[in-house]
């Protein structure tokens, strides 16, 4: 991959005529070589304008991804592929959805600023939100998932954001996928993929075209895609299958436990509030699956529930594209369709949740009376013999682009109308209702106390009566745009053409969250469907409270805008665009672009710009009701000494707070008073050819923003509790009828934020006796990320450190070498990936002696290594039509480094490393064939 600003080449423009520049760029020769070799060439659009040029480098910063980059990757998805780009970091990766509601969502962050500030796009239009984006507006960007990369001709990174031309909202940056099209033969293409131990891959695609646009006038490309994944368990990785670890640090030996304080047989809490195990007093040991826990909260067992996750998941996916082009005389008609369907399946262990055992009940006499409980109790149960939790999320994509292009009255135009949609519906199951499980124990037939297994026959049957399997919650977000772009010269200057483009949009944006009745906490009988009639029969979700209402809003925009390029002397330029929104919701803003580009010589390219971009809340920010939003991703305990502010908060609330060490109730809920975010971004860049096969680049890249809106970290919160009393509530569990201290992670505007960095790229290749080797460097190095958290309050940063007030983690440096040998019908390519290491998260942990013994415990924070894979690929062309290609991704097997972090943004509940940056397939080998016909 190389640095380069040429955007997509428009169809009804001969290929043939400017293909020749355009692989000259791409490999590494400058705009101004190629342009003494081609006396005329067509014009292109270009990422971040609205002007058709020839130029081939401009004032913004852009990175291409050509279709032999795809392959040679060795990527399977758009998300791998994605994820070696080096300026793309901190999105949501499938690993998430293990353990987190995220309906398998896979988003894309530029500069690791957001992905809800990284605009995706498709063949240059804007896409719909996914619709399982939630209410506080995490994945309220695009689901990579939805683009099959099988389709992809090239991806364009522009890593420079507020694109006049797109939209104001591109703050981080832009990523186009350009589709193949005007293509007249065939491809078939099947692959695998095997990981050891699971996350097995089988893939197929297959596409055709018909007629060519410059010969008869006409072209139809058809495309489908298939491919199929095994889930991979945490059991099958040494580093990831327990929540019991035991590690060195400076010399030292010690241990960390993630657990959760509901295991089976249950533990329960005495008369001073403090949880014990009746199995562990009868037996003197903790129970299978489990492991001692003496904190503040008590002396208990902990279940690791880690042994029971699905760490990778289970996922199908079908995708088909359809594209139509038909040429009258200098202008286009154009149609483009696609349509995909993932299908993903997550399991984690079974549910847990408390269960009331009343002072004087047979449960009551025979487990707990003996240990000198007298009064109720509450048992911290998991519901084993349910069987595991889990979501089967189905996310469907459906994009419509129709328009005409061409050229008229001098104008070369473009008129286009889009539609596209995501609908998302997580269907689950392992979840009863609160009520019915505390029925079964009113009923004399759930024994909390026993072990897997050991319940009658009858209880059995009747558990699994109560097991809720259907539809639990969704959403549907539309986008409907119509835009008009044209572009021109303006007039003739001593140095060039003055060159002017324009263009208007409106577009309508819809979003409708669809909980199901038993996520609305409307049913009494969840299984049966049958609907309360009064308020104190609705059953709600065991362990995992749920009554969240369904809402529908919408915003309509209408945009402007207006780009200048002014050749001031030759080899000078500068660029000038300003563009104005108008919101249905947020009224009126202007933004603006101020660029220019410099060649003082033919092999060197100096270039800048500066933006505003302005950032609009999502309709589900502003417009969603209060309600129940999971867990704490992080376990917390009011009977800790050295957190007397807990306790003293549920006090003042009139609320109780959890017994032990445990995740409390989220709360989240719309803003009508959040304020769109602000920004500033500037670029300096500087591009040098000492000669014609060695290119060198870097771009230093700054951006601003004001009033981020986001929510205040669970840790800084829990930190210090009285100092944000307005991020408390409570939570009343429907099946003890007790209500506890609840955390509100609402909406809010943050206070400013600034990011910078250097974006960095060498390009070279020559000719060798056995073959022409081209070898390609991209790296990023992050200088600032300061961040605040409250208005006019500290700066935080996660450069190479887990930030508490973040809750993630940015990487100082992230790289990728590749190097690539054709010789004869073999190409040989050899990539490298580095990421920088970093500070974990804080932590408590035991000290162990010499014998394994717990002699005390510490507060440390572990140095996470830097960590670096090579992937392998080799290809065989044994004909025109037959290519062949196998590889090993991470060659050695390098596993992921240790990290105890536990907490953070989007995490999920994998243990033992951070699976939002480190991939757990470990070393996969694959194996694809083409057929080209």
């Amino acid at each position: 991959m190389t640095k380069s600003k040429r955007m997509h080449w428009k169809i009804m423009f001969k290929m043939t005529r400017v293909s020749a520049a355009v692989l000259a760029v791409l490999g590494g020769i400058s705009a101004s070589s190629v342009l003494a070799q081609q006396q005329q060439l067509e014009r292109v659009e270009v990422t971040g304008s609205s002007v058709r040029r020839i130029d081939a480098e401009s004032a913004l910063p852009v990175m291409v991804l050509k279709r032999e980059d795809i392959e040679r990757s060795g990527a399977t998805s758009t998300v791998d592929l994605l994820r070696r780009v080096t300026s793309v970091q901190g999105a949501t990766g499938e690993a998430s959805s293990v353990g987190g509601a995220t309906f398998g969502f896979s988003g894309v962050s530029v500069h690791n600023i957001g992905e809800t500030r990284t605009l995706v796009l498709l063949n240059g239009h804007r896409l719909s939100l996914f619709g399982g984006q939630t209410l506080t507006g995490f994945a309220a960007g695009f689901d990579l998932n939805a683009i099959p990369v099988s389709a992809i001709e090239r991806v364009e990174v522009l890593t420079d954001g507020a694109s006049a031309l797109y939209g104001a909202d591109a703050i981080a940056g832009v990523v186009n996928f350009i589709t193949k099209r005007d293509l007249s033969k065939g491809d078939l293409s099947v692959g695998i993929s095997k990981p050891d131990g699971g996350a097995e891959e089988k893939r197929f695609s297959i596409s055709k075209g018909f007629g060519n646009v410059a010969a008869d006038g006409y072209n139809l490309m058809l495309a489908y895609a298939h491919d199929e994944r095994t889930q991979l368990l945490s059991s099958a990785r040494s580093y990831g299958k327990t929540g019991l670890i035991q590690f060195e640090h400076a010399g030292k030996r010690y241990q960390f436990k993630q657990f959760s304080q509901s295991p089976i047989p249950a533990n329960a809490t005495n008369d001073a509030g403090l949880l014990f195990s009746p199995y562990l007093k009868a037996n003197g040991s903790c129970p299978e699956k489990t492991f001692r826990i003496t904190d503040a909260g008590g002396d208990y067992c902990g279940y690791d529930f880690v042994g029971d996750l699905e760490i990778y998941p289970e996922r199908k996916r079908d995708s088909a594209f359809a594209s139509f082009t038909k040429r009258l005389g200098e202008h286009e008609l154009f149609a483009d369709l696609l349509w995909s369907k993932t299908e993903q399946t997550s399991r984690i262990a079974p549910v847990p949740g408390n269960i009331t055992i009343a002072a004087g009940s047979a449960l009551h006499d025979k487990y707990l009376k003996p240990w000198g409980v007298t009064g109720d109790s509450t048992a911290a149960y998991r519901l084993f013999d349910m069987g595991k939790r889990t979501n089967n999320d189905t996310a469907k994509f459906f994009d419509l682009s129709l328009g005409v292009r061409g050229a008229f009255a001098g104008w070369d135009y473009n008129a286009g109308f889009t539609h596209s949609k995501s609908d998302v519906a997580g269907v689950t199951s392992g979840y009863p209702g609160a009520m019915a499980v505390g029925r079964l124990r009113a009923s004399g037939l759930l024994d909390p106390f026993v072990g897997p297994g050991k319940q009658s026959a009858e209880a059995m049957k009747a558990i699994a009566g109560t097991n809720y399997v259907g539809y639990w919650d969704g959403g549907v977000s539309k986008l409907t745009t119509a835009e008009l772009r044209g572009s021109r010269e303006l007039l003739q200057l001593p140095a060039g053409p003055m060159l002017l483009g324009v263009g208007v949009n409106l577009s309508k944006e819809d979003f409708a969250s669809k909980p199901s009745l038993f996520a609305q906490g409307l049913l009494s009988d969840p299984v049966a469907g049958t609907i309360a009639t009064k308020p104190e029969d609705r059953d709600q979700r065991f362990g995992d409270a749920s009554a969240k209402g369904p809402y529908s809003a919408g915003r309509k925009l209408r945009g402007g805008f207006a780009e200048l390029v002014i050749p001031v002397v030759k080899g000078f330029e500068l660029g000038t665009a300003i563009r104005y929104d108008r919101f249905s919701d947020f009224g009126g803003t202007t933004t603006f672009k101020e660029s220019f580009r410099w060649t003082p010589t033919s092999n060197l390219l100096i270039r800048g710009s500066l933006g505003s971009g302005y950032h609009a809340p999502t309709v589900s920010q502003i417009n969603s009701p209060l309600q129940a939003y999971g867990v704490t991703s992080d376990k917390y305990d009011c009977s800790d000494p050295n957190a007397p502010q807990l306790a003293a908060m549920a006090k003042s609330l009139g609320v109780l707070c959890h017994p032990g060490s445990k995740q409390y109730d989220q709360l989240a809920g719309g803003n009508p008073e959040l304020k769109p975010e602000k920004s500033r971004q500037a670029t300096l860049g500087v591009r040098f050819e000492p000669t014609k096969s060695v290119t060198l680049g870097a771009d230093l890249w700054w951006v601003g923003i004001t009033d981020a809106f986001g929510q205040l970290p669970e840790q800084l919160v829990f930190g210090n509790p009285q100092a944000y009393a307005s991020s408390w509530g409570k939570q009343t569990d429907v099946g003890t009828g007790k209500t506890y201290l609840a955390f509100k992670a609402d909406n809010r505007n943050l206070g400013k934020a600034y990011h910078s960095g250097i974006d960095l790229d060498f390009a070279t290749r020559m000719k060798l006796a056995f073959g022409d080797w081209n070898s390609q460097f991209t790296a990023t190095y992050m200088i600032r990320e300061d961040q605040q958290q409250l208005k006019d309050g500290p700066y935080n940063s996660a450069i190479g450190d887990y930030s508490k007030a973040l809750g993630v983690v940015t990487f100082r440096v992230t790289g990728r070498w590749t190097n690539t040998l054709k010789a004869g019908p073999w190409t040989h390519t050899l990539g490298i990936n580095f990421k920088s290491g970093f500070k974990d998260q804080e932590k408590t942990v035991e000290v162990l002696d010499a014998s394994g013994k717990v002699t005390g415990k510490e507060t440390i924070r572990l140095d996470v290594g830097y960590y670096a894979t090579a992937d392998w690929q080799t290809g065989y062309e044994l004909n025109k039509s037959f290519v062949f290609t196998g590889g090993v991704l991470n060659l050695f097997d390098k596993n992921p480094p240790l990290s105890i972090s536990t907490s953070g943004a989007n995490r999920g509940q994998p243990f033992g490393y951070d699976p939002r940056y480190y991939d757990p397939r470990g070393r996969t080998v694959y194996l694809n064939g083409t057929y080209k016909f």
